[in-house]
């Protein structure tokens, strides 16, 4: 037997072979009930002692050796990969290259008022928290206490017919001819983004094998959503990349710094530096906005773009008057007698 008595009415004694050591020793008890609970929690203990011994325990890993298990394991083959990856390395600036066993809920709100401190975006805070909840779960480590925070959602920036004729006219300004002739180039850049509703990286990457003049499409390959796509040309945008064909492949090859350079330049000379919703992404809203206004259906609006759902979509849903006329008229209707 493995609990007995050495005296009649002594304590009880636990006798057996454990990895082929044998434990003999006092359960302390006086029952044989109380003597076989001892033995059996004796056993769980040394079971657990070889489970963590030093050879068998996990390894610690610090955060930036996991980013760098997280790269090459999930975000090497993204688009966005280096993107990503700054991001990650980020968050070692702000937290230390502590191990990541040790993130708690309180490492959060920690990480969360520092970034808050140096006056970033929710948006932006919510990237740095997505981007270690991504670490962790890889890790096989807790995260659901890491929660993204809400996000304002502001409003959508469209330009007037008349802001997009300003817009042009400064960027084809003769004085540009001298010392940035590159506006000009900007400035049928705005026309394609207006009436394509692309993202500036998309036209800018596009090239002529990719324009098709027979069936009147572009094809959008490689983009943010790895969604490609076609999208119909209107009669501005096909003579514009008809006019730019040439020996180069791409029809605008513009670099992305002259492109922002000029938008800002015409900010402040249209005098809407304090319009933080005045930047060149508002193309592309534009043209959503007038899509959805013309009475296009959203799903219609959502292949246009290239959203990765339909919920993105619908934060266009309101400027349409069409569905409000048709209600409006609906509740004009005489009630039937």
């Amino acid at each position: 037997m493995s609990v007995y008595r050495r005296s009649k009415n002594g304590v009880f004694y636990m006798d057996y072979v454990h990895k082929g050591i044998r434990v003999y020793k006092s359960t302390g008890k006086y029952t044989k009930r109380d003597a076989k609970l001892a033995e059996a929690a004796d056993k769980q203990r040394l079971h657990q002692e070889v489970s963590y011994a030093p050879q068998n325990k996990p390894v610690a890993v610090t955060l930036s050796k996991a980013i760098e298990q997280t790269y090459e394991a999930k975000w090497k083959t993204n688009k966005d990969a280096m993107g990503t990856y700054r991001r990650a390395l980020g968050l070692v600036e702000v937290m230390g290259d502590i191990l990541i066993d040790s993130i708690t809920e309180d490492t959060i709100e920690a990480l969360i008022c520092t970034l808050d401190v140096t006056g970033v975006q929710v948006s932006t805070v919510n990237r740095y928290l997505a981007t270690l909840k991504t670490i962790l779960k890889y890790k096989k480590q807790p995260c659901d206490f890491i929660r993204l925070r809400k996000e304002r959602k502001g409003r959508i920036r469209v330009l007037s017919h008349e802001e997009e004729q300003q817009v042009v006219k400064c960027l084809r300004g003769e004085d540009h001819l001298a010392n940035r002739p590159y506006f000009h180039d900007v400035a049928q850049l705005v026309e394609v983004l207006l009436d394509t509703g692309c993202r500036l990286s998309e036209v800018l990457n596009l090239r002529y094998d990719d324009v098709n003049f027979e069936s009147n499409l572009i094809s959008i390959w490689i983009n943010k959503g790895e969604r490609p796509r076609s999208i119909p040309m209107t009669r501005r945008v096909r003579a514009i990349l008809a006019g730019r064909q040439g020996s180069n492949p791409k029809p605008f090859s513009i670099p992305i710094n002259q492109a922002e350079y000029a938008w800002s330049w015409v900010r402040k000379h249209l005098k809407l530096d304090h319009d933080k919703e005045f930047v060149m992404h508002a193309l592309r809203h534009t043209c959503a906005s007038r899509l959805v206004n013309k009475g296009v259906d959203l799903y219609v609006v959502k292949e246009w773009l290239g959203h990765s759902s339909i919920q993105i979509t619908e934060r266009y849903a309101h400027l349409s008057p069409t569905k409000l006329a048709q209600a409006l008229e609906v509740m004009e209707e005489p009630l039937a007698p």
